[in-house]
């Protein structure tokens, strides 16, 4: 989510952002200030990932108010009437910059390269996030119990016990959950060692299925098995892990499925 930061000297000028803002779902705070130490105060406050800040105001350059925050972790569009302050927007690695009056559909632009950058930079930190806050709780889960996966463009978590199976394809693994196969690019392998083995079982080779997901098992030739997931999807449980699955993950555990 967008938190953002408006700065200029001109209420109409601001009205004019935070109304653009407002139109995009993805913005969930909007802060104004005409410049100054109001501008400082707002960014110190809110801690946004956006800040639209305008070049030339009486009391001091949007260029000098950027000069005094420190820890500067948002994405800068300078906003300015005159293209020639562009190069040294850049200068102090701006994000962007929109010229007066601001376009819509320029804005549009630059606002969607925000979000991306900013879903980007999320991603990134996920681990050192994750790091942290298990630091914080002092002790490390046992087995994973959400995926990351890309959806449509985004990022999203699928908890595992939404997890139907998991196939292995050369350097990636699909993961099959409500319908949908999302790509992660891991081994079948290294998944299985992440997933509770008292509810992720591998069938074969290349499978490993959710136990709590099967719907049926049928008898197959020379002592395998055929298990159906959600769908009628037919996977087969070979002999070879059917006898390294051990007493626990017989056919009776399958049946507690409605």
């Amino acid at each position: 989510m967008i938190r953002a930061v408006i700065v200029d000297d001109e209420p109409p000028a601001r009205r004019k952002i935070r109304r653009l803002l407002e139109k995009d779902a993805d913005v969930e705070s909007i802060a104004e200030a005409g410049g100054g130490a109001d501008a400082v105060h707002a960014i110190a406050s809110i801690h946004p990932n956006l800040v639209f800040m305008d070049v030339e105001m009486p009391q001091s350059s949007g260029f000098d108010l950027i000069a005094q925050v420190a820890n500067r972790e948002f994405a800068l569009i300078f906003i300015t009437a005159h293209a020639e302050f562009a190069l040294k927007a850049f200068e102090v690695e701006a994000f962007d910059y929109l010229t007066k009056p601001v376009d819509p559909l320029r804005f549009q632009r630059a606002l969607e390269r925000v979000k991306e950058h900013v879903r980007l930079k999320r991603t990134a930190d996920l681990p050192e996030r994750l790091e942290r806050a298990l630091a914080q709780t002092g002790a490390q889960p046992k087995y994973m119990r959400r995926l990351l996966v890309e959806d449509a463009g985004r990022s999203k978590f699928i908890p595992v016990e939404d997890v139907e199976w998991l196939e292995a394809a050369r350097n990636y693994v699909c993961v099959h959950a409500h319908g949908a196969t999302h790509i992660i690019r891991s081994t079948l392998e290294d998944m299985g060692r992440e997933l509770d083995p008292d509810r992720f079982l591998r069938v074969n080779r290349s499978q490993i299925v959710n136990l709590d997901r099967i719907t049926e098992m049928r008898p197959w030739f020379h002592g395998e098995q055929i298990v159906v997931m959600p769908g009628g999807k037919e996977l087969r449980w070979s002999r070879r892990y059917r006898a390294t699955a051990g007493p626990d993950h017989g056919p009776a555990r399958p049946k507690r499925v409605e």
